[in-house]
């Protein structure tokens, strides 16, 4: 199921009216981003979602549209809770990320 935001906009939508608002072609969009012309047309036509490294490649470049294109929403408010835990996962080192990537899952019960 589709979520719509408040113009109506898919993220399919969300994503070409990006693009069309930047003044990329289709072309240019897709050379940019690292991906065929073809996905980028799929994904305006609603025949394909969004894939996982078009959006990765689109908040590499363009970090603060990412959250606008996924959700529908301009802007993010972060609590003090949401701040801490952002700032520690930036700061773990490559050796303690394989090491929580590694470990078994905790049970929560």
């Amino acid at each position: 199921m589709s979520r719509t935001d408040k113009n109506g906009l898919t993220m399919n939508g969300r994503l070409e009216l990006v693009r069309r608002l930047l003044e990329y072609t289709r072309k240019e969009w897709a050379d940019l981003l690292g991906c065929s012309v073809n996905l980028i047309a799929n994904i305006e036509h609603g025949r394909q979602r969004p894939t996982s490294d078009l959006l990765e490649a689109i908040s590499e470049r363009f970090p603060y549209l990412i959250e606008y294109i996924i959700t529908g929403q301009a802007e993010n408010i972060f609590g003090e809770k949401e701040k801490a835990f952002l700032k520690e996962l930036a700061s773990y080192e490559p050796d303690k990320v394989k090491e929580i990537l590694n470990s078994k899952p905790r049970k929560r019960y």
